[in-house]
């Protein structure tokens, strides 16, 4: 009998410690939630930032690479985007000169001949865009789209035919290019720019700001 009581008691015991391990847990689990809740807006701001910042940088890359490749192929690349949208390209610029011979212009030399692999269209994240001031009669600044020589020159070029792009940023031979900016924000009017200096064809990036309420731009 007494064997029996002190094994009722025991299993009593576990039972009790069970359950006050059940409790412990669920209130290490609620002091998680509760902590993450309060650092979700903190956390999604600096995701926000960071994704500004990634966008930027694949930008800038290829503003630099528009320069190399300048430089070693012998001809004027241009770098386009697509004002309030979210496409940007590299491409040949002297590559139409030859369609300009053969119609009779004579106001540019003829490209030297290029084994130029099919340009990417490359888009920024869905939370980023190309930011466009507009002037006080809601007009941007001058779009132009691509000509069928070009689009030639994109893989699924056809695709990008109703696409209009910014004026080009050019970068020539010699490693200069024309003087230009591009600046990337997003949904919450974060923005950096990246401003290409014409003499040597450097490129700047700002520091990371938000858009004056009044300039902010829209979206596609």
């Amino acid at each position: 009998m007494q064997r029996h009581q002190t094994i009722r008691s025991q299993q009593l015991r576990h039972r009790n410690r069970s359950a006050f391990t059940f409790f412990e847990l669920l209130l290490v689990l609620t002091i998680i939630i509760a902590l993450a809740a309060m650092s979700w807006p903190q956390m999604s701001r600096f995701l926000k930032r960071e994704s500004v910042m990634g966008n930027v940088e694949q930008v800038r890359q290829l503003l630099d690479q528009a320069r190399v490749q300048a430089v070693e192929d012998g001809v004027t690349y241009q770098f386009r985007y697509e004002p309030n949208g979210q496409k940007y390209v590299l491409l040949p610029y002297e590559i139409l000169n030859a369609s300009n011979q053969q119609s009779g212009s004579t106001t540019q030399e003829t490209a030297p001949a290029l084994d130029f692999t099919q340009a990417i269209v490359h888009e920024l994240t869905e939370d980023c865009y190309f930011y466009t001031p507009t002037t006080l009669s809601g007009e941007v600044t001058i779009l132009e789209r691509l000509s069928d020589p070009w689009l030639e020159l994109i893989q699924d070029g056809t695709m990008h035919r109703d696409v209009s792009w910014s004026s080009p940023i050019l970068y020539s031979p010699d490693g200069a290019a024309t003087d230009g900016a591009v600046t990337v924000a997003d949904e919450d009017r974060r923005y950096i720019s990246l401003s290409v200096r014409g003499l040597t064809g450097a490129v700047v990036t700002s520091r990371i700001d938000k858009l004056p309420e009044l300039f902010g731009a829209s979206t596609n």
